[in-house]
């Protein structure tokens, strides 16, 4: 993830929702890796990871004591994910980035341009985006600067020839084929981040802040159902 306001304000929404969504550790210690207190902790580390160096130290040093205190273990874990949240937090309002997600004006193309860039060269394994209306330089744009990083996927409508030929230069240049699939019955304007990060655009994404829009990441909850819902259409679209 890189250290731009858009990945910090993802950073941050993750941090909080699992600050308070804590499970209950219960008495005595629970090894079994598949448990939701285990799940959690795995969760937070890798959190906390991203979060800066000094919050990866602290959270190592808090799980070496599980064993030993776990009854108790939990609110220090908390108290982590709270610390690491309100320094995130800070840096936003320091920089003018204090608001989740941002509205674009009409001609804010390059404003917009750069922070949908931002979170797309962000990706570590797969850019899934859906746009009716996404179109061939739109691929260009935004989906050619990752080359070979990452596995790709488009589900659009009108203009699926259009994006099927950048589609297959970008093949023969990076040797990665997007994976390209059209369907009728999108509405949604999505960008969704390795499996996980959900991103809803205003309008379609080749208007790129020609108009009016919006830019605005899923709450965590909320998120995985959206997530789910696009994959099952996309099971159910035409390869193109």
């Amino acid at each position: 993830m890189g250290d731009g306001p858009a990945e910090k304000q993802v950073l941050l929404m993750k941090l909080l929702h699992e600050f308070e969504t804590a499970p209950d550790f219960g008495e005595t210690y629970i090894a079994d890796a598949t448990s939701a207190p285990q799940r959690w902790i795995a969760r937070i580390g890798a959190l906390l990871a991203r979060a800066g160096f000094e919050h990866k130290i602290a959270f190592r040093s808090c799980r070496q004591t599980t064993v030993q205190y776990w009854k108790v273990s939990r609110e220090p874990f908390r108290q982590l994910l709270l610390a690491a949240a309100e320094e995130i937090k800070l840096e936003l309002e320091l920089d003018g980035h204090e608001d989740i997600g941002q509205v674009y004006g009409s001609q804010q193309q390059y404003d917009f341009l750069r922070d949908l860039k931002e979170i797309i060269l962000g990706a570590q394994s797969e850019v899934f985006v859906v746009d009716p209306y996404f179109d061939g330089q739109a691929f260009e744009t935004f989906l050619g600067p990752i080359g070979g990083s990452c596995s790709i996927r488009v589900l659009c409508s009108r203009y699926s020839n259009d994006v099927a030929g950048h589609a297959k230069a970008f093949e023969a240049q990076y040797g990665v084929k997007p994976d390209l699939r059209k369907s009728r019955d999108l509405h949604d304007r999505l960008v969704i981040i390795d499996g996980t990060d959900c991103w809803i655009v205003g309008g379609s994404i080749k208007d790129a802040g020609k108009k009016p829009t919006y830019l605005v990441p899923l709450q965590p909850h909320i998120a995985p159902t959206k997530i789910a819902i696009y994959d099952g259409l996309w099971q159910q679209a035409t390869p193109a």
